[in-house]
């Protein structure tokens, strides 16, 4: 969290903007020397083009069900499954998203519950429904607390 955190602000300092036709016209190299990788790049480029081609419209995403979200930005490269549930909780809110691609959630549900099968744990889960998004919130915070973390916004 702290690379990435580090990353986003030295990105946020060094451009002017990040709008779609900015991000498209840094280049590779200087995207490198702001700590992105050459495949995050080509990712931040992939959506940048999605957006201005009108392939993707944020605008609308909030008016979708989640399936409907998820089935939209699964198409860009470089937007997967976790990264689509960390949009959904974050930017949409929605209540009831549980990243079992995030590795905080699945190891924290192992040391707290001793379930050790995904599958189990999105059955064990599904009685947190429709909430399972807090649910994820405090599996975090214990998992930070418990390594003696903290997460400064």
């Amino acid at each position: 969290m702290d690379s990435a955190k580090a990353t986003f602000l030295k990105i946020k300092t060094t451009l002017k903007t990040m709008a779609p036709e900015a991000l498209l016209d840094v280049s590779d190299a200087d995207f490198r020397n702001l700590g992105v990788s050459r495949q995050k790049t080509s990712y931040i480029k992939a959506l940048a083009t999605a957006l201005l081609n009108k392939e993707l419209d944020l605008e609308s995403l909030p008016t979708k069900t989640a399936q409907e979200v998820r089935e939209e930005l699964i198409k860009i490269k470089g937007i997967g499954n976790w990264t689509i549930d960390i949009y959904l909780m974050f930017c949409l809110q929605a209540p009831d998203v549980l990243p079992l691609g995030d590795i905080a959630v699945v190891n924290t549900l192992k040391e707290l519950l001793d379930i050790h099968d995904k599958e189990l744990m999105y059955a064990h889960a599904q009685q947190w429904s429709p909430y399972r998004s807090y649910a994820t919130y405090l599996l975090w915070h214990h998992y930070l607390k418990k390594r003696n973390r903290t997460i400064t916004y």
